[in-house]
């Protein structure tokens, strides 16, 4: 038995967070062709429209596999894909904890998008697939990212040396995590 159902559809007051089809691979290649959305990432800027049906093609047998689940963004005014979030894997038993990832489109950059986004997502973690630690990685220079995760309640709990491998070279990455109990009480539970 996987952890879902069938692919979860998560609404927000301006999104929708969806599953990725073939259709949303010109608007995922407009986004990831952005070398300034990429760096944090760990992977070069695409190049081809075969590079955004084949990530698309990857998030989605991922989720079949039931090892990781990546939404896309979607505006509900224009029905724009913006960005994509998602849980890059999770590990129910030892210790129920998910890590998650994150991008967005620059020109959608600073207008709550992101945090809307992640709330949603982060309370389908906590509360329909019973995690109880919710992780995310940044490189140490990853200022908006860092931003955002305080802003969602996040504590830093350390660098972690070398984490990451992208780019040919060894990364150093902060490491951040947020718990069900802390969430409950931002919420004001």
């Amino acid at each position: 038995m996987g952890m879902f159902t069938g692919f979860p559809k998560l609404e927000s007051e301006r999104l929708t967070l969806r599953q990725m089809t073939v259709e949303d691979a010109s608007a995922l290649l407009q986004i990831f062709s952005d070398a300034e959305v990429t760096k944090d990432m760990g992977i070069k800027p695409f190049v081809s429209m075969e590079e955004a049906l084949g990530t698309i093609r990857f998030m989605n047998e991922l989720f079949q596999q039931d090892v990781a689940i990546r939404w896309g963004i979607v505006r509900k005014s224009d029905n724009q894909l913006i960005g994509t979030c998602g849980f890059n894997g999770w590990e129910a038993n030892r210790g129920s904890r998910g890590e998650i990832g994150y991008d967005l489109a620059k020109s959608y950059w600073r207008q709550g998008y992101m945090t809307e986004a992640l709330n949603e997502m982060i309370t389908f973690g906590f509360e329909e697939m019973g995690l109880n630690r919710i992780e995310a990685y940044t490189n140490l220079d990853a200022a908006p990212s860092i931003q955002l995760l305080y802003k969602l309640g996040f504590q830093k709990e350390g660098i972690l040396r070398g984490y990451a491998y992208f780019h040919g070279e060894y990364w150093d990455q902060n490491c951040f995590s947020l718990l069900k109990h802390e969430w409950k009480i931002n919420q004001g539970e």
